[in-house]
């Protein structure tokens, strides 16, 4: 008996059973039940996100550079395509930490079987001596602290199956998003840059001195020609509205309320007028990198 119990094959295989019964087990939500089944799919294959959104990573890139990272991250997003590729991101941590969870339950389940096993073969002797007795007891204290980990294991692998789920939603709705648009990434980029550049003079307008620093607008000069006009068009209006004797600082801004008005136009490869492929040979993170 104690052997079966060690066979690595069947450790291995009553891992993987109780693991699916006890993700069965649990009473979710209706609305995620369906996104576990899935969740358990991936599990059972080990999907990445190349695996799970191979469409999307050929149309968006993911990992550029530090700074863009950062800048997806933790700015506002001004297009869903930003938000669809944060959300992939975000996507990848919740997969590793999925994963992670899972090592962390079957490492604590194998620890268990060993100990029990250990147990037994010091039980079922007929008799045992004092030091068998001391190391009885050590085992008995080994199981006790090995069960309490492996159900914070399995508390953490359900949560980090909630999180796969919900990042799931999330990646499938920014993907309807930006299918609505009908943008190219490429000028969805182009929109991105005008409207974070609008954004940053704003806040720089509504506070300090209520002046746009030269760093700024020496980042603006070096844009496109077409989009440099749109951006400073843009300022222009922020300051109308701004400067207004009526107007509450306390407002939300102005690049969200009025964001149709602010964006650029964009029509057939074209983003106010710039053809997109002049776009991919300019650089704009080395201007905002700065």
């Amino acid at each position: 008996m104690t052997k079966e119990l060690m066979n690595p094959d069947q450790l291995t295989k009553n891992y993987e059973t109780k693991f699916v019964s006890l993700v069965k087990s649990e009473q979710y939500p209706v609305e995620l039940r369906e996104g576990i089944t899935g969740v358990l799919d991936i599990i059972k294959q080990e999907k990445s996100i190349t695996d799970l959104y191979p469409e999307v990573l050929a149309e968006i890139p993911i990992s550029q550079s530090h700074f863009q990272d950062v800048c997806v991250q933790y700015l506002q997003h001004y297009t869903p395509h930003k938000k669809l590729r944060q959300a992939v991101m975000e996507m990848q941590d919740r997969l590793n930490a999925l994963y992670a969870a899972k090592t962390g339950q079957k490492r604590a389940f194998i620890k268990v079987e060993r100990l029990k096993s250990k147990r037994l073969g010091l039980t079922s002797k007929s008799e045992i001596t004092e030091d068998e007795q001391f190391d009885l007891m050590e085992v008995e204290v080994d199981l006790e602290e090995a069960e309490r980990d492996l159900h914070t294991a399995t508390h953490m692998i359900k949560d980090a199956m909630l999180k796969v789920v919900h990042q799931q939603k999330l990646v499938d709705r920014f993907t309807k998003e930006v299918e609505e648009t009908g943008m190219s990434y490429e000028e969805a980029e182009a929109v991105y840059y005008v409207m974070y550049f609008t954004n940053e003079a704003e806040r720089q307008l509504r506070t300090g001195d209520h002046q746009i620093d030269r760093g700024t607008f020496g980042a603006i000069s070096q844009m496109p020609d077409q989009l440099r006009i749109k951006i400073l068009k843009n300022i222009s209006f922020l300051r109308q509205k701004i400067f207004d004797k009526d107007f509450n600082v306390d407002s939300e801004y102005l690049t969200i309320t009025h964001a149709e008005v602010l964006k650029p136009i964009v029509q057939k490869g074209k983003v106010e007028g710039l053809d997109i492929a002049e776009f991919l040979d300019f650089d704009p993170i080395k201007l905002i990198s700065k």
